[in-house]
C-alpha cells in the first residue's frame, strides 16, 4: 500500500510539474523582468520596413536591459502567421510584436485568420505612422482633389490605384467615396506601390493613392501632383498640398501605422515599462534619424492611446470590409 501511495504522489507531481510548463499565463516576476532574451516578432519578410523599425528600437531596449533582443520573422497569410504566432506565445513579456495596421485591423476583418486584435493583444505603443497622398499625373485636367471628385460620375467614371484589393488605401477610399454623394469611382489594385505610381505616370489609371516617400521623387520631377494628403496637419515635406480634412473630406485613417503588441495576458507592468522604454527610444535624436533617413515618421502614441486607437480603427474597417465584400 506504501508503494501505491508512494508511486500515486510522485505521479501528481509530475502531473502538476507538466501542467505549469504548458501554462501560458503562469504568474511573471514582473520585478526582474528582463532576465532574459526578448523576442520581436515581425509578421513580415526579413528585411523590409518592419524588420528594420523593430531594430531601431531593439538595438536600444538591449543597450537599456542588457539583454538580446532577437526580431523574428513570421511572414504569410497578409501578415496572420505571425499575429497567430505572438498570439499563442507566453504572455510573459519575452515575446512580443511589432505590428500594423493591416495586421491588425484588416487582415482579421476581411478573413477568419484565428484571431481578433482586440481580444487577443495588448496595445504597447506605437512608433511611426506613414501618411498617404492622393496623386494626378501633372498632365490631367484635375488641379484640385473638388475637380476630381466632381469629375467622377455616371457614364465618367474615374478610377484610383492602390497596392492591393482590402488593403489600408483601399479601404480608406471606400470609406470616403461610400459617404460621397453623386460620386464614383472604380478601384484598380496593384501588387505593390511602385506597380500603382508606375501606371500614374503612364496616365494608365486616372489617379493613385499611396505612401507620401512614393509619390515624393516624382512630383519633385514635375511628373505627378499632390491633391491631398491623409495626415492631420500639412505635412512640413508639402506644406502647399492640404489634407482631406481640411479640404472637408473625413477619413477613418491617417495612415500606415507600426506598433508594438504583446499577448493578452501579459502583465500591465511590463506593457509599462516597455511602453515608457519605446517612448525613451524615439526620443534620442540618433534614433530619430535612423527613422528620417529611412524615409519614416515618428509618431508615438502610448500603450492607452493605442488601445482607443485600435479599437475604433478595428470597428470602422469592419464596417468597410462588408462593402468590399459586396463589390
Amino acid at each position: 500500500m506504501k508503494k501505491l501511495i508512494i508511486l500515486f504522489c510522485m505521479l501528481f507531481v509530475l502531473s502538476a510539474c507538466n501542467q505549469n510548463n504548458n501554462d501560458t499565463n503562469m504568474p511573471v516576476d514582473t520585478g526582474s523582468y528582463p532576465e532574459r532574451e526578448i523576442t520581436v516578432v515581425i509578421p513580415y519578410g526579413a528585411g523590409g520596413s518592419a524588420d528594420v523599425q523593430a531594430r531601431f528600437i531593439g538595438n536600444y531596449m538591449q543597450k537599456k536591459f542588457g539583454v538580446n533582443i532577437n526580431v523574428e520573422a513570421k511572414p504569410g497569410s497578409a501578415g496572420a502567421n505571425g499575429m497567430n504566432y505572438a498570439k499563442n506565445s507566453n504572455s510573459d513579456g519575452y515575446t512580443i510584436i511589432l505590428t500594423a495596421v493591416g495586421p491588425s485591423t484588416l487582415t482579421p476583418n476581411l478573413n477568419d485568420v484565428g484571431y481578433d486584435v482586440v481580444e487577443d493583444f495588448k496595445p504597447i505603443a506605437q512608433i511611426t505612422e506613414g501618411p498617404y497622398g492622393l496623386a494626378v499625373n501633372s498632365k490631367s485636367e484635375f488641379e484640385t482633389l473638388d475637380d476630381l471628385f466632381n469629375s467622377s460620375n455616371s457614364p465618367n467614371i474615374l478610377n484610383f490605384a492602390t497596392t492591393g484589393a482590402g488593403l489600408h488605401q483601399h479601404v480608406l477610399m471606400t470609406a470616403l467615396l461610400d459617404d460621397l454623394e453623386n460620386v464614383e469611382m472604380n478601384h484598380i489594385p496593384f501588387d505593390g506601390g511602385s506597380e500603382a505610381v508606375t501606371a500614374l505616370l503612364g496616365q494608365h489609371v486616372d489617379s493613385s493613392v499611396n505612401t507620401i516617400s512614393e509619390l515624393i521623387p516624382h512630383k519633385e520631377s514635375g511628373d505627378l501632383d499632390i491633391l491631398a494628403v491623409s495626415s492631420e496637419e500639412r505635412l512640413d515635406v508639402l506644406p502647399e498640398v492640404p489634407t482631406f480634412d481640411e479640404l472637408g473630406y473625413d477619413l477613418i485613417g491617417t495612415g500606415a501605422w507600426f506598433a508594438f503588441m504583446a499577448p493578452k495576458d501579459t502583465p500591465d507592468e511590463i506593457v509599462e515599462l516597455l511602453d515608457s522604454t519605446i517612448n525613451e527610444a524615439l526620443q534620442q535624436e540618433d534614433i530619430i534619424k535612423q527613422y528620417e533617413d529611412a524615409g519614416l515618421v515618428v509618431s508615438y502614441l502610448s500603450s492607452e492611446e493605442l488601445t482607443e486607437k485600435v479599437a475604433k480603427e478595428n470597428d470602422s474597417n469592419a464596417e468597410v470590409m462588408k462593402i468590399i465584400k459586396g463589390q
